[in-house]
C-alpha cells in the first residue's frame, strides 16, 4: 500500500475510533492528589491473576490465555508488564487515558493531558533506585494501532520532561493486521539502530496485550534488549466474571503505592 494511501487509511480509523468514545463518566479536572483518588493497585503474587500481565489466570496454569496467544503467534517469549495502576470504566483514570488524546476532530483535554503527565512523572520519580538498576539508554512508546505519528504519549512526555530517559525513534507502524486478540510478527518494523540498545518500552493502555507485545517481538527481532515494559493503564473488566470483579474490588480496597518492589511487578 503505497504510504500516502496507508496514512490516509489509518487518520480515517482513528477518527472512526475515537468517535466511538464512550463520553466521560463527569466532567473531567486534575488537580495534584487527584491522581491518588484514581489510581488502583495491581496485583502482585496473586492467586488466579497471571504473573505476565496481572489478568486472571480463569482455571488455567502459568499463562492466562492472552498471553498464551501472544506468545504462541510471537515468538514464544512473554514480555512481562508493569502496570502503574488497574483502570475499569467508568472512572477517572479511564476518563484521562481517553482524552488526553486529541481525535481529530475535538483536541485533546488539558485536564487530562496534567494528569497523565502527572501520574507518569510520579512513578518514575518514586522509583529513582529501580530506573538506575535499570540502565536504559531510552524509551520507546508504543505506535498506536491506527493513529498516524507522532503517538500523543510521546509529545505529551517530551512537552513535559516526563521520563528520565532519552525518548527514542525506531519503532513504526506497518499496515500488517493488528487488533484485540490478534498480535503480529509483522505489525511492526524497528530500526538496526536499536540493535543493543537498552529499551524501556512504554504504553498507555493494555487489555490483550496484542499490540505491545507485537512491539517488543519487534524490538527483540533486531537485537534490542527490553528492560521493562511499562504500562500507564491495566485494563480490568469486574463485571466479566465474580473473580474479575472480586480481584478488582480487593485492589482498589488496598492502599496505592508507587514502588514497584512493593508490587511484586517484575518477573523474570
Amino acid at each position: 500500500m503505497p504510504a500516502d494511501a496507508r496514512v490516509d487509511e489509518v487518520r480515517r480509523a482513528a477518527t472512526t475510533l475515537a468517535s466511538a468514545h464512550e463520553p466521560a463518566a463527569a466532567p473531567i479536572s486534575f488537580r495534584i492528589g487527584d491522581e491518588l483518588q484514581a489510581l488502583v493497585l495491581p496485583p502482585g503474587a496473586l492467586e488466579g491473576v497471571c504473573v505476565w500481565c496481572h489478568g486472571l489466570l480463569a482455571d488455567r496454569v502459568d499463562l492466562c490465555f492472552n498471553c498464551d496467544e501472544n506468545s504462541r503467534a510471537l515468538d514464544g517469549v512473554v514480555q512481562p508488564i508493569i502496570p502503574i495502576s488497574l483502570y475499569a470504566k467508568p472512572s477517572p483514570l479511564r476518563d484521562w487515558l481517553t482524552f488526553y488524546k486529541d481525535d481529530g476532530e475535538v483536541a485533546a483535554d488539558p485536564s487530562a493531558r496534567d494528569a497523565i503527565g502527572t501520574v507518569l512523572e510520579r512513578f518514575f520519580t518514586e522509583n529513582e533506585a529501580w530506573v538506575t538498576r535499570l540502565g536504559a539508554d531510552g524509551a520507546i512508546i508504543v505506535p498506536s494501532t491506527f493513529r498516524p505519528p507522532p503517538h500523543p504519549l510521546a509529545v505529551l512526555v517530551r512537552e513535559r520532561g516526563s521520563l528520565p530517559f532519552e525518548v527514542l525513534h525506531g519503532l513504526s507502524r506497518t499496515s500488517a493486521n493488528l487488533g484485540h486478540n490478534q498480535p503480529n510478527t509483522d505489525a511492526f518494523d524497528a530500526s538496526d539502530d536499536l540493535r543493543g540498545k537498552r529499551i524501556l518500552l512504554l504504553d498507555d493502555v493494555y487489555t490483550s496485550g496484542a499490540r505491545a507485545q507485537s512491539a517488543a517481538y519487534a524490538l527483540r527481532r533486531v537485537g534490542a534488549e527490553i528492560v521493562a515494559l511499562c504500562i500507564i493503564g491495566r485494563r480490568y473488566n469486574p463485571g466479566y466474571s465474580e473473580q474479575s470483579s472480586a480481584v478488582f474490588s480487593r485492589q482498589s480496597a488496598e492502599t496505592f503505592t508507587w514502588t514497584v518492589d512493593v508490587r511484586d511487578a517484575t518477573r523474570t
